[in-house]
């Protein structure tokens, strides 16, 4: 299968790789060089714009940080509708809003190009194992000629309904986790500060019904030395807002007090480290640090 790849950042460069040592021809296009050849050191190709990396691939597939670079890349002067073949599928897996994402797939529909969303969860962790989780949205019979490639990156595929919806599912899934992240270092943090002991808050918690995935992921990340910047502040800042404009109907309290509470960790500098570090403001007005080293 010949694949372009448009976008190779953290996620993306560890899913191109995955193809490539599945056997497929991938091109990749990316402005950072050296994510670009980290993977032609790998066997990929390199390409010199999306339009390059499309050309005459079966499979089209993307994975950028936001819906202006996802247009460009694209719809623009050299983006991948340029050269697309008919018959081609293009998979979105970045992380935009359904009103972008449907407009894309009437770009691509224009062309004869089929086009699914595809965002994706599971991490860095996830992208580099295959163990991704997708939530799609587009046409079946779409999604079931993708499913081999699909199958290499990810252990479970979700067919959430029409273009767009695949969007949706994971605009709705990152608020609800951006959420949850804040009122675990809300509640944890509070109550180290007042004596409690992190490791016994958490096996109890873990045990009853204030567990939580996001509990369980904390261990991995806030919670040690190192706080690797698996997923930004900054792009979980994007997608809480994208979600709430998609909800600007409705009442959303909650979810923009954190957003709120997501701009101030970017005001205070954090916005490159990950998003649980959010929780960073927490320990820095109460003067806890929240770490299981030597428990």
């Amino acid at each position: 299968m010949k694949i372009g790849f448009i976008g190779v950042g953290r996620m993306g460069s560890r899913m191109a790789a995955r193809l490539i040592e599945a056997g497929h021809q991938v091109s990749v296009f990316d402005p950072n060089n050296t994510a670009v050849n980290e993977l032609v050191a790998k066997g990929a190709i390199a390409a010199s714009s999306p339009q390059a990396a499309a050309e005459s691939a079966e499979r089209i597939l993307l994975s950028l940080p936001s819906p202006r670079t996802l247009l460009d890349a694209v719809s623009g002067e050299s983006g991948v509708l340029k050269s697309a073949k008919p018959g081609a599928i293009i998979v979105d897996f970045s992380t935009v809003d359904p009103a972008t994402t449907k407009a894309i797939a009437a770009q691509c529909s224009s062309k004869d190009v089929k086009f699914i969303d595809s965002p994706v969860s599971g991490g860095v962790a996830g992208a580099a194992s295959g163990n991704l989780v997708l939530m799609i949205g587009g046409d079946e019979s779409v999604i079931a000629a993708a499913r081999p490639e699909l199958e290499i990156l990810a252990s479970r595929i979700v067919h959430c309904g029409p273009v767009g919806a695949g969007q949706l599912t994971k605009l709705s899934h990152n608020l609800l986790t951006a959420i949850n992240t804040v009122a675990l270092g809300e509640v944890l943090s509070v109550s180290v500060k007042a004596g409690a002991n992190l490791q016994v808050l958490c096996d109890v918690f873990g045990a009853g019904l204030a567990g939580s995935k996001m509990l369980d992921y904390l261990p991995k990340t806030l919670f040690t030395e190192e706080r690797p910047a698996n997923f930004a502040i900054d792009l979980m800042h994007k997608d809480i807002s994208l979600c709430l404009q998609e909800f600007s109907n409705y009442s959303m309290p909650l979810g923009q007090l954190v957003l709120q509470t997501y701009n101030a960790a970017r005001l205070n500098g954090l916005g490159g480290k990950d998003s649980t570090s959010v929780n960073e403001l927490y320990e820095k007005l109460l003067g806890v640090r929240l770490s299981l080293s030597g428990n």
